[in-house]
């Protein structure tokens, strides 16, 4: 590969910077591989552009977040990915001889990244047409950048603040508001809405949004309010984030109610994701968020609890049933006209029942935990039980009948008794589930070895 020419260099130097950062990293590895002038000048490039990313990441790190939609699809503050780069190019050129002290992990660097953050914001405060994505709306485009801008004002802040993140989250006691109320008191000082602006930043830093309302209890505290009382908090920069993480309660609440296991393509594992997160969720509410049962958000989580429940409700007796239409049951006389019922061992499964009864059953069990939360764990656990009892019972009457050779249908009658050890090991029964397969192995080893009928 001979040597790039100087617009060969120009125009890869232009596309690598178009590439997202994951595609910078997969580029240096292939011209990793190549060999010659040509590739030693493109390695060249990649290298530098990976540097200039790192700087980049290093001096907007508070802003980074903003750039990319949230990963659980929460609202949030957000602007479009393609002004990152712009502005980045936009702050290293009017200061590049202090882009080196980026390398550096120290207050300097910090100073630098603070000031080339300040610089950005002077940039698309003056020249943000020249800066900002191309947008349907040029009121919309103004406003998002005067907005970014104002976060930029923000980033020596946050730069403080962000490191004890890990404090605010971990419930390590009031001592861990102590640099949140002052990075508040400063965002306020610096813009009538800075405060807000800040939390919104920090929002962006949560995998977890739920996580913002442990903030969002110490910021309420932090400034002599109660984040309960709901109103005065409503009225202010923390209601938004409750009220948000509130919705996404209500509508994973309504998925969960809503979900048919039954239903051909049921998904069981978005199910189990929709009411864990909401049980969490739940959780999370009572410990930091104390709210009147009167009020609004008091009313939007107790109806999402009870949304819950009662689905619930609703899927364990529909368990019973779906696993009791498997268990067929036939009258068996005992001495005169007294009878009793017993294991029927004819005819095979329906397809359609079985699926039924496995999907219900699977509930049944994935409610562990939830439930609790819920208010209705005893009632899982009364079903669990029940049909374990059932089960069980059916599995051992039917596993003497089998060995006495009493089923009519050999093949057949195994298969269902498969099936109560396949339902009881969904209902959290393992040991049950067990000790029916391994009867059955030693019944059809038994059988096997047994001579035939003279």
């Amino acid at each position: 590969m001979e040597d790039l020419s100087v617009a060969q260099r120009a125009a890869l130097a232009q596309l690598i910077e178009r590439c997202p950062d994951g595609a910078v990293s997969q580029l240096s590895g292939l011209a990793g591989r190549m060999a010659g002038d040509g590739a030693a000048a493109l390695r060249d490039l990649i290298e530098t552009e990976a540097l200039d990313r790192r700087r980049r990441n290093i001096a907007f790190a508070p802003l980074l977040p903003l750039f990319q939609p949230r990963a659980d699809g929460l609202p949030g503050l957000e602007f479009p990915s393609a002004a990152l780069g712009r502005l980045w190019r936009s702050a290293r050129c009017s200061e590049p001889e202090l882009l080196p002290q980026l390398d550096r992990d120290d207050d300097l660097s910090r100073m630098v990244a603070d000031r080339l953050c300040l610089s950005a914001a002077a940039a698309l405060r003056d020249r943000a047409d020249e800066i900002w994505p191309e947008a349907e709306s040029q009121a919309e485009a103004t406003r998002q950048a005067h907005e970014l801008a104002a976060c930029l004002d923000l980033a020596p802040t946050a730069r403080r603040a962000l490191p004890h993140l890990p404090d605010w989250i971990g419930r390590s006691g009031p001592q861990t508001a102590t640099e949140l109320k002052p990075a508040l008191r400063q965002a306020a000082a610096i813009a009538p809405d800075g405060a807000g602006r800040l939390l919104e930043m920090i929002f962006a830093h949560l995998e977890d949004a739920r996580s913002i309302l442990r903030v969002a209890a110490l910021a309420a505290s932090g400034a002599g309010r109660d984040l309960g009382a709901e109103a005065p908090l409503g009225e202010g920069e923390l209601g938004g984030f409750v009220d948000d993480i509130l919705t996404a309660l209500a509508r994973r609440a309504a998925q969960a109610a809503a979900f048919d296991p039954v239903a051909g393509g049921a998904d069981l594992d978005a199910f189990k994701a929709d009411l864990d997160w909401c049980a969490e969720t739940l959780t999370e509410i009572d410990l930091v968020l104390p709210l009147k049962a009167d009020s609004v958000w008091g009313k939007t989580v107790r109806q999402a609890r009870l949304k819950a429940a009662l689905s619930l409700s609703e899927r364990f007796s529909a368990a019973e049933q779906a696993v009791d239409a498997v268990l067929p049951l036939e009258r068996t006389a005992l001495v005169g006209r007294m009878t009793r019922p017993t294991p029927r061992l004819d005819g095979a499964v329906e397809a359609e029942v079985a699926a039924r009864a496995r999907a219900l059953a699977a509930v049944v069990e994935l409610a562990r935990g939830p439930a609790a939360v819920f208010g209705c764990e005893a009632e899982r656990r009364q079903t669990a039980e029940t049909l374990g009892d059932r089960l069980a019972d059916w599995a051992d009457e039917a596993m003497e009948r089998l060995n006495d050779g009493q089923a009519a249908d050999e093949p057949a009658a195994r298969k269902r008794i498969v099936l109560t050890a396949e339902l009881l090991g969904l209902i959290g029964a393992h040991e049950a589930a067990r000790t029916v397969r391994r009867r059955l192995i030693a019944s059809a080893a038994a059988s096997r070895a047994s001579p035939p009928a003279a």
